[in-house]
């Protein structure tokens, strides 16, 4: 059942994108607001926030079972792992950065870089400035939701979006729990960079900073591609450099997403 489920969401994720019903978020913006109103301490006001959609889809299935059996499993699972999917339309997003870079629009690539990612930081070239950005995207609405939903089951992926939701609508006052869920995801995705990569000069960053909690997946990822793809931290800083940057992330997320897609088959099949 878990199978099918996972490859019916991300086969409509794949087909459909982010929208419709689903990924409205309307709804979860009015219980924020609920909730800020209560004036409840953090970790308190983040269990209500993700606990409160949980049990009602709990509710939800419960009442399903009653009239539809074990189809009714199937159809919320579906439901809540296409829900916990990534927000926006980030291959376009891709697309429309890259075409700025590639005329060496720098106002606008800078423009369609992620708040926390549009300023620099000391050193940083601009090339990898847009890696972090582009590569944690591309991490954040598909890896972590997958992992959880085969630790955890739908609930569990559903319970991951539920805090970047929380937490985006706070303006990162829940950063400490992302972090936190971030962590492990972030890791398996390096690992698998440095499978489908250059692994003699990647595999440093698995002895080092793997278990090193300070660091962010964001600057993870980002070296992560850099190193599994032999990017040339000179040559980062030039429009061509930035264009490289962002292509290299995007091919490294395609690839990652086909070998966690086979990974999850083949467990299936044993």
């Amino acid at each position: 059942m878990s199978y099918l489920i996972f490859i019916v969401a991300v086969g409509l994720f794949a087909l459909l994108g982010a929208g419709g019903p689903l990924h409205g978020d309307r709804w979860f913006h009015a219980l924020s607001r609920r909730v800020d109103a209560i004036e409840l301490d953090l970790w308190p006001s983040l269990v209500l926030r993700v606990g409160a959609p949980l049990l009602a889809g709990v509710t939800v299935l419960w009442v399903l079972e009653a009239f539809l059996g074990g189809l009714a499993e199937a159809l919320v699972g579906t439901a809540l792992l296409y829900f916990s999917l990534g927000r926006g339309d980030y291959p376009t997003e891709l697309q429309r950065f890259l075409a700025r870079a590639r005329v060496g629009d720098e106002e606008g690539t800078a423009m369609l870089l992620s708040e926390s990612s549009a300023d620099r930081e000391p050193g940083e070239a601009r090339g990898q400035r847009a890696l972090r950005d582009f590569a944690y995207r591309g991490f954040a609405r598909w890896f972590p939701p997958v992992l959880y939903f085969w630790l955890l089951g739908p609930f569990g992926a559903a319970a991951y979006r539920l805090v970047v939701l929380a937490n985006a609508e706070s303006e990162g006052r829940f950063d400490a729990a992302q972090r936190l869920l971030d962590w492990l995801p972030s890791r398996l995705l390096l690992l698998t960079f440095c499978v489908l990569g250059d692994f003699e000069r990647s595999k440093g960053l698995l002895a080092r900073e793997v278990l090193d909690t300070e660091v962010t997946a964001e600057t993870l990822l980002a070296q992560g591609v850099t190193r599994a793809w032999r990017l040339d931290d000179q040559e980062l800083d030039e429009p061509q450099g930035v264009v490289t940057a962002v292509e290299t992330a995007q091919k490294a997320m395609n690839r990652a997403t086909g070998v966690w897609v086979v990974v999850a088959s083949v467990l299936a099949l044993l």
